[in-house]
Parts: C-alpha cells; structure tokens; sequence
C-alpha cells in the first residue's frame, strides 16, 4: 500500500464521513473497500498536522480542479418579508445571497449558514415547508430573531468564478461575514457560523482559516473533502491539493468555539486524535436515537437558544447531546 494511501485512510479514519449530502439519497460516499480498509488503519501511521496555517499555504495557490458554472441565472427571488436577495462584495466580484430583511431596533446577533450539497447555491428550499425530521432549510435561526444569511458561494447561481471543491469557497463564505459585520442591524460581535453535512464540512475549513465568527456549529461535517470522492474534486492526500481541503490537517489553528454534531446512526463513530486536536476549542456531540437528518432541527434549536443567550464578553454556549435528545420528540 502507498505512502499517500496511508495517509488518506489514516485521515479518513479520524473524520465523520458523510453517506449523504444533502438528501436522503445514496451520494458521494466511501466505498466498501475504503471502509474496511479504515477499520485496519488505525494502527497506520498517521501524517504530522500541518505547521503551516491553511491561509499561507493557499496563499498565492492556483487549483487545477475547477468545476464551470453551467447555470448562471440568479436566484429566484424570495418571498417578501423572508429574506432580501442582495449582491455582496466577494474575492472574485460579487456574489447573491438570501439575508434576512433589516429591521429597526436594537442589534442582533447574526449567522450564515452553507447547506449540503456540492453546487452551494441557493434557492426556495430555503423557505419551503420542510418535515422536522429532514428540515435542511434552516428557518428556525430567522424565526427566532437571529439574522441569517445564505450565501451563493462561487460558480453557484450568478455568482462569479468556478466551483473549487471546498478551497476557494472558503474565501467566500469569510467575505460573507465582514458583510454582516456592516449591516446597522447586526451584532458585529455576534456573528455566527453553521451548516450541514457537506456545509458543515465548509464550516470547519473555515474555522481553520479565521476567527472572524464567534461561534461555528458544524452538523455531520467531514474533515477532509476527499472521503466524498465526488468528480470535481482531488483524490490523493499527497498532493498539495488534497492538503488544502482537509481540515484535519490545521484543525489545531482553530481559535473560534467550533462544535461538530451528528447523529448516532448518523456517519460516526467520531475521533480526533489529540496530536491534531491539540488544545483547540473543538467540542464534540453525538446524539443517541438520531441521524445525519434527524439530528438537525432539534440540534439548530439549542443552537439557537445558546446563542441567544451569548451575551456576554466571550463567547459562551450551553449545548449537549442531552439537550439535543430533549428536543427530539417536540
């Protein structure tokens, strides 16, 4: 077996790897031999973390796996009163976002959220009914106060560039923050981050990448893109391109509150080991009698609730898999 093999299934077997991504459909997931060769590999040797910060090492970086944009309408626009469809300034022009609309009143604390999926655009998903027990839409943060925003990250939508397989997109989603941080009716202290599956995934690359949020709630994410094996991205560890979009390598850089959550029947069994880990604010959750969508409404929920409780200097979170079980019949 190759060095880079070695490498790949060590990562693998640290990482919460993902069956779905963004519906309850068979999609870019390990295959059999993959999965038994990580339960053989734990005893393999695993690759140092990186002693350099993923920023610098994407610093000046040009990626060779781009996926064109074959769609570039803009988002339909949303219903009035649930969301504003606005422009906002990104690292390659200006990308679409849903946001929720400004109001009057005292600032709120905010969150831009990615949803599953490998095109990381938007559209009515974002609004449509959806069952409590695969409610991908994120509704319950704006139904609650909280301002959110959903970003089109490049080659999405009308938004510039070309897919980049979770490295570019990265950028994006940290300009989506400073955005926020801009809007009269926003907490630019309070602005949080969160996704799901494959947006869980983008959240905690960009936990690696910046401390700009004060918080960031990741639900079933992967620590690296490659256990997805899908087309538009790279496949062996040993090239730089792989490194850049695998955040297990730097998850040691992060300074953000960062909780990765998933369901036990979800994509577990979860393990960082402490060599990576290192004194990181990583808290993990698994939540009994729950899987990778179950587990997403009822989590959001007390996301919600510790969030609008942070009030004070630091950043502050009361979030379990106890309080997540509690709320799983309501």
């Amino acid at each position: 077996m190759s060095s880079s093999t070695n490498i790949s299934i060590a990562l693998v077997s640290m990482t919460l790897v993902l069956a779905s991504a963004c519906s309850k459909r068979k999609e870019a997931q390990p295959s059999d031999t993959d999965t038994s060769d990580t339960q053989s590999a734990s005893k393999s040797k695993q690759e140092a973390p990186s002693d350099t910060p993923l920023p610098t090492l994407k610093k000046g970086f040009k990626t060779a796996f781009l996926t064109p944009n074959t769609d570039v309408a803009p988002p339909v626009n949303p219903p009035d009163g649930i969301f504003e469809l606005i422009k906002f300034p990104s690292p390659l022009g200006e990308n679409s976002a849903y946001v929720s609309p400004q109001i009057e009143g005292p600032k709120r604390p905010a969150i831009i959220w990615i949803q599953g999926g490998f095109e990381f655009g938007i559209g009515p998903s974002a609004w449509e009914p959806s069952p409590r027990e695969n409610d991908q839409s994120a509704s319950v943060f704006r139904e609650s106060g909280i301002v959110l925003m959903l970003p089109s990250l490049r080659g999405n939508n009308d938004s510039p560039g070309s897919r980049e397989c979770f490295l570019g997109e990265v950028d994006d989603v940290i300009a989506a923050g400073k955005y926020l941080a801009k809007r009269s009716d926003v907490d630019p202290e309070r602005i949080y981050l969160g996704g799901h599956s494959t947006g869980g995934t983008m959240a905690v690359l960009v936990a690696v990448s910046s401390d700009a949020f004060r918080g960031v709630f990741a639900f079933g994410p992967a620590l690296g893109a490659l256990v997805y094996h899908h087309e538009s991205c790279p496949t062996d560890l040993s090239d730089i391109e792989g490194k850049l979009r695998t955040a297990a390598y730097f998850l040691r850089d992060i300074k953000t509150p960062t909780y990765l959550i998933e369901g036990e029947s979800g994509n577990g069994p979860y393990y960082v080991p402490s060599e990576f880990k290192g004194d990181a604010p990583i808290t993990t959750i698994i939540v009994p009698d729950a899987d990778h969508f179950s587990v997403l409404r009822p989590g959001s929920e007390v996301v919600v609730d510790s969030i609008l409780a942070d009030k004070g200097a630091s950043a502050a979170f009361s979030i379990s898999a106890a309080a997540i079980t509690a709320r799983m019949g309501d």
